[in-house]
């Protein structure tokens, strides 16, 4: 069984080509016609039948060839249609082929239709001034009021239908804008929802990580690669009024901070921590809140970090175009900054948890588990960079005989007192650990043997100089520590030989009447 497909008329007749078409075949049919009912025709009508089919061809050539534009085509074979329907009507005016003018009506509509009223108006005035041209004998036999009115009739199509044909170009132009704007709104929402259900995604390992660098890599990875911000920063609220910024990217490059950087809580920041609600410039340049602006950037956007109904920090992002965050970025933003609070807050969690496990409750200092893996790091740092490396090596002198005299109690008082001192007589990079019981052991990253001498000698003095008071007489005790040193690579190039080197430095120092700062050669 032979199928049909069902043609809409109105599609065909909707198309400039088919109405074009239709045309020609209404005055190819109309020669026909006067050829039939008209056996003596005129020679000169024969020709314009040869013009005509000419014409026609040569449009159809020039069609293909793209060598003119459809519009122009269209309208120059309609000034050649009303050209040859004036002849032929001219010289067919008392026969059969007078019913010629009437194809008027098809030609000058249809220009109005492809090439626009103007257009149509010239050909109907055109038509106006060839009909009256070759038809000047024919004129008596009609009124003046007939030819007025068909002149008029004439004149009102091309009108009509180019004004219907401007509007309706005009409501298709909004009607495409529309569609221009609903795919480009879809689009938008559809890449929007992906990013939401990738971010959605990717944060869920967020929380699986523990430790706040590889958070905050996580989290610039997020940032880059699925938003596509060449300008973010992310900051914690490390006190009141403190900022700590973990990572950030500049101009699409990743910055993790190992060693967070602060600054004060000011200005936008402070609002936004403040109101714990996103903030979005349209342009910083008009904006007398950012002050001076950033060189390039053009629009901002930040959203705090809200965790457990508290604000821990801010994430911003900036562009160097204007207005290039919408309502859906902020959205999106906000996602991953709750994300990021709660994967934030956990690694800090764990991370005070951790420091417990290290720190030792009494006095504060790091312990001996850590005080192992510091020295292996510090070592092979050393190694890896040729710097020098020290070790120092603290036992509090007749520490027994003071806890057997003033009771546990004040030898406690007197393991914090120290541990105290030491830590104000070293620098920040040098880690001071307690060692176990009455020792304690500070690592010099980047120094030299006879620099850790002269940090030992310091404590050493401090140390002598300095009197605890008795809680249950007020009586005053003094105290004096003797202290070992080593340094690498000259005194042992593993771990344990430095410690062993210490060791025997220490050893030395009691063994030559205590309060003494020794190192073995």
């Amino acid at each position: 069984m032979v199928a049909f497909k069902e043609t809409n008329i109105w599609s065909v007749l909707s198309q400039p080509k088919s109405i074009f078409w239709l045309i020609r075949a209404a005055i190819l049919f109309s020669f026909i016609l006067l050829m039939l009912f008209d056996a003596g025709l005129d020679l000169r009508v024969w020709l314009l039948l040869a013009t005509f089919l000419i014409y026609s061809a040569l449009a159809v050539l020039l069609a293909k060839k793209g060598k003119i534009t459809a519009e122009k085509l269209y309208f120059v074979t309609s000034l050649l249609d009303i050209w040859l329907i004036t002849l032929v009507g001219g010289l067919t005016a008392n026969k059969a082929g007078g019913g010629f003018f009437f194809l008027y009506f098809l030609v000058v509509p249809f220009a109005s239709y492809v090439a626009g009223l103007i257009p149509g108006l010239i050909l109907a005035v055109f038509s106006s001034i060839f009909y009256l041209s070759f038809n000047l004998k024919s004129l008596n036999r009609l009124s003046a009021t007939h030819i007025l009115w068909e002149f008029m009739a004439l004149w009102a199509l091309a009108v009509g239908v180019g004004i219907v044909v401007k509007e309706m170009k005009l409501s298709r132009s909004k009607l495409l804008r529309m569609f221009d704007i609903l795919n480009q709104r879809t689009s938008e929402l559809e890449k929007s929802q992906a990013q939401i259900e990738t971010i959605y995604e990717t944060s869920r390992s967020l929380g699986e990580r523990l430790n706040l660098n590889e958070v905050v890599e996580e989290i610039l990875n997020i940032v880059q690669k699925i938003l596509g911000y060449h300008f973010f920063s992310i900051f914690i609220l490390r006190e009141k009024d403190i900022l700590s910024l973990l990572g950030e990217i500049k101009e699409g490059e990743k910055i993790n901070y190992t060693e967070p950087e602060e600054k004060r809580l000011t200005g936008l920041m402070r609002q936004i921590v403040g109101s714990g609600k996103p903030l979005r410039i349209f342009d910083v340049a008009k904006d007398s809140n950012i002050q001076p602006h950033p060189e390039g950037i053009r629009s901002f956007m930040a959203v705090p970090m809200i965790s457990r109904g508290k604000v821990i920090g801010v994430m911003d992002a900036s562009s160097t175009r204007i207005g290039a965050f919408l309502d859906q970025d902020e959205k999106i933003f906000s996602i991953l900054a709750g994300s990021a609070a709660l994967a934030v807050e956990n690694a800090l969690l764990h991370q005070k948890t951790q420091e417990l496990t290290i720190v030792d409750e009494l006095t504060g200092l790091f312990n001996f588990r850590y005080f192992n893996n510091k020295l292996r790091a510090e070592k092979r740092r050393a190694e890896r960079y040729h710097l020098p490396l020290s070790l120092i090596m603290i036992d509090i002198d007749w520490f027994k005989r003071c806890n057997d005299t003033y009771g546990h109690l004040f030898g406690n008082r007197v393991l914090q007192a120290l541990a105290q001192i030491i830590k104000e007589s070293v620098r920040d990079v040098d880690v001071v650990c307690r060692y176990g019981g009455e020792e304690f052991a500070v690592i010099l990253p980047q120094t030299k043997k006879a620099d850790a001498q002269m940090i030992g000698e310091r404590i050493r003095r401090r140390v002598e100089s300095t009197n605890l008071t008795r809680d249950d007489t007020g009586s005053k005790v003094k105290i004096t520590v003797s202290l070992g040193v080593a340094s690498y690579p000259e005194n042992g190039r593993t771990t344990k030989e430095l410690i062993e080197k210490v060791d025997q430095a220490l050893y030395l120092a009691k063994g030559k009447g205590k309060n003494l700062v020794c190192t073995i050669s």
